[in-house]
């Protein structure tokens, strides 16, 4: 029963055009495909013998009949040599289907060129071309076209037939462009199968969504009139889009930081225009290096299909491959980077136009700020808006979702009531929306000291104070009063905090922290410091550049393993080493943020370093009346203090303030195991293990 079954199935086959009906809108391109065929299925019946339509093991043998069939043919003889064609033309086809009329304009190719995108594409739209191919090809399992069966059926003499073989050339427009692939299989190539690219294939039958290959890095924005557009720069953009569209290529470089608005801008051109986009990640489309051609073929090809802008985000670094591809490319790139992009190679000009992005000032900020509120239905102090658009740098979509993390948060205690966001929602808000990209390289320190904490001399007092107001007046200063648009370098503002071990350089960092709502975070130099050349530096952008994006304060503990003195070059490990430094001092001189390096030896630091610091804050050694100072600040108010502790006594102990903050810890557990108060048994038993634990005898005095 199988093989009778099989045998009816062949032989429907052979007769399943032999009765052609009118074809639908659209469909006129397979009218065209299955007149080649019934001819060719005609003159297949005489070139393999009435017996073939009922084999169902064609192609698996050879009997004597099919040897002496083989031999009387004359050698590379198409099927379509004995009758004229009369088939429906591609002018025609094309006013049926725009999409076939689009492929043959956009790549130029000959009618030739498309009945081979068309044989291909058959069994991608109906299964009993598999069938056919399956008889015209002498052989049960060839269900997919071959180059010998497109050169039986498209050509008419075998001198044709062996020029039309150059269509497969590796330079040949249906191979160069990626339109149709060829297998990877061994044998000559009339043996190799046809397949059209998938994003081909979508593009002929009306598919429309984005290419299975293409979702891992790219995603469509489809073309959305009436966004609110109030940027200055998107009527002239858009203009400059509208005027180059389908005349001449376009290659925009919007440069600036993460959130300044490149994205939005954007967006906003392409509404203006009522123009699709597509949105690339370059750096997830370039994981693998060596697809990064065809993916870059297939992203440019999309957006060619669906008329897009194309806006490629993470563009860090110019590459030939890229350069390559928009050398071929003839629509509208927005590329999306932090610096100027200029290619260095590319096989034509490319007339890169360069966009300068910055992120919104204060003013802009306390809008932002005001609409974000608006729109989540919450409200604010006026000052308290003014204060936290001064405070923290925060973008568009960073401020939106500052706004909607504040106001979930205010709902708990808003009973029904209005919502009413407080300073501290607010700046609780800010920093959560400002330092997410920083937490992959650094260590977050939550501030909960003030200035009663710290015990230093006036003058270092002053100068913390001083410091905490360059950055609380950053915004006045550098945007009201503009300073930010006067100076090119030096917008900084870093810090050295220089004192032995223990003498709260720690501490007052957090403190400055504490006073102006930011976050801290420590950065871990066993993560930065690398053995290898070159790691280091790339390590300390990273953590730069991620800081760029908040207004979170850096803190180098031990700086001076980062930022050491330059040495006598004597070879190729000293040169290295003092490209390093030079690298770290230019890249702190351009870094906006506050960043303040601690180190133990000042001296160890190299000088034109220190010259870059707006601040340097020694932290001495506390004297007798400090460290009492220290002592008294060490035990909290809650904690049981018996009445025989001598503070006087105790700062006659020369230790560092982190030493006491130690024992005072020590004590209080010591006393807790015991279940009485802290005395002054605890804490000079603590003292001991202190000075053993620093390897030094304890010479003060005893109660």
């Amino acid at each position: 029963m199988l093989g009778a079954a099989a045998g009816s199935d062949r032989a429907d086959a052979t007769s399943a055009v032999s009765e052609l009906p009118t074809p639908l809108p659209g469909f006129l391109a397979f009218r065209r495909l299955d007149l080649f065929l019934s001819r060719a299925v005609t003159a297949a019946r005489q070139r393999y013998g009435p017996g073939a339509a009922s084999d169902d093991y064609r192609g698996l043998y050879l009997t004597a009949e099919q040897v002496e069939l083989s031999l009387a043919r004359p050698p590379a003889e198409p099927f379509n040599a004995m009758f004229d064609a009369d088939l429906p033309s591609w002018n025609d086809v094309a006013k049926d289907s725009p999409r076939w009329g689009w492929l043959r304009e956009t790549y130029g190719l000959t009618d030739l060129e498309l009945d081979v995108v068309l044989l291909a594409l058959g069994p991608d739209v109906d299964l009993r071309y598999e069938r056919l191919y399956g008889y015209l090809q002498d052989d049960v399992t060839a269900r997919r076209p071959t180059v010998n069966l497109a050169l039986d059926l498209l050509t008419v003499s075998p001198p044709q037939r062996i020029a039309v073989l150059g269509l497969f050339g590796p330079e040949a427009p249906l191979i160069a462009n990626g339109l149709v692939g060829l297998s990877a299989e061994d044998g000559p190539l009339i043996a190799h199968r046809i397949a059209v690219d998938p994003q081909i294939a979508s593009a002929l039958l009306g598919q429309d969504g984005l290419d299975p290959r293409l979702v891992p890095f790219c995603r469509t924005v489809p073309a959305t009139p009436g966004l609110e557009d109030a940027d200055h720069l998107v009527r002239p953009l858009a203009d400059l889009v509208a005027r180059t569209l389908n005349r001449s290529p376009l290659r925009l470089s919007f440069s600036g930081p993460p959130g300044s608005g490149r994205l939005r801008t954007a967006k906003l051109v392409a509404s203006r225009l009522g123009l699709p986009m597509l949105v690339v990640d370059l750096k997830t489309l370039s994981d693998e290096s060596a697809e990064v051609p065809d993916r870059l073929r297939l992203v440019f090809r999309e957006a060619l299909m669906r008329g897009s802008l194309v806006y490629l985000e993470n563009v860090e670094a110019e590459t030939a491959e890229l350069a390559a591809a928009l050398a071929q490319f003839q629509g509208t790139v927005v590329l999306a980077t932090r610096d100027r992009w200029v290619p260095s190679a590319a096989d034509a000009p490319l007339g890169v136009l360069d966009v300068p992005f910055q992120l919104p000032g204060a003013a802009s900020r306390r809008r932002l700020w005001d609409k974000a509120l608006r729109a989540a239905g919450a409200r604010a102090q006026d000052r308290d808006l003014s204060a936290v658009a001064q405070r923290f740098r925060l973008s568009a979509g960073q401020i939106e979702d500052a706004v909607l993390t504040a106001a979930t948060s205010a709902l708990l205690r808003a009973n029904g009531h209005e919502t009413w966001l407080r300073l501290t929602d607010l700046y609780a808000a800010g920093r959560r929306a400002g330092s997410r990209s920083l937490e992959s390289y650094a260590r977050r320190i939550v501030p909960t000291r003030t200035w009663a904490d710290l015990v230093l001399p006036a003058h270092a007092i002053e100068q913390l104070r001083e410091l905490a107001a360059r950055i609380e007046y950053r915004a006045e200063v550098m945007d009201n009063w503009g300073f930010d648009a006067k100076l090119s370098t030096g917008k900084g503002n870093a810090a050295l905090f220089a004192g032995p071990p223990g003498t709260g350089k720690t501490l007052a960092a957090e403190v400055i922290a504490g006073e102006l709502g930011l976050d801290l975070f420590t950065i871990d130099l066993s993560s930065v410091v690398s053995k290898y050349i070159g790691e280091t530096e790339k390590n300390l952008e990273r953590v730069f550049s991620a800081a760029a994006d908040t207004d979170a304060i850096l803190f180098f503990d031990e700086a001076d393993a980062l930022f050491g003195k330059r040495s006598e070059v004597r070879d190729s490990h000293d040169r290295y080493a003092n490209m390093e430094i030079a690298y770290l001092l230019q890249r702190m001189e351009r870094y906006d943020g506050l960043a303040i390096l601690a180190t133990n030896v000042r001296h160890h630091l190299d000088d034109a370093f220190v010259r870059r610091l707006q601040v340097v804050v020694e932290f001495p050694f506390p004297d007798v009346p400090e460290r009492l100072r220290i002592w008294q600040a060490c035990v909290p108010p809650e904690a049981p203090l018996a009445a025989d502790v001598d503070f006087d006594l105790l700062a006659r102990h020369r230790l560092s303030g982190g030493n006491i903050k130690n024992i005072v810890l020590a004590a209080a557990f010591l006393a807790a195991a015991e279940g009485t108060p802290i005395g002054m048994d605890q804490l000079l038993a603590a003292t001991r293990r202190e000075h053993e634990k620093i390897g030094k005898v304890a010479t003060g005095p005893s109660p």
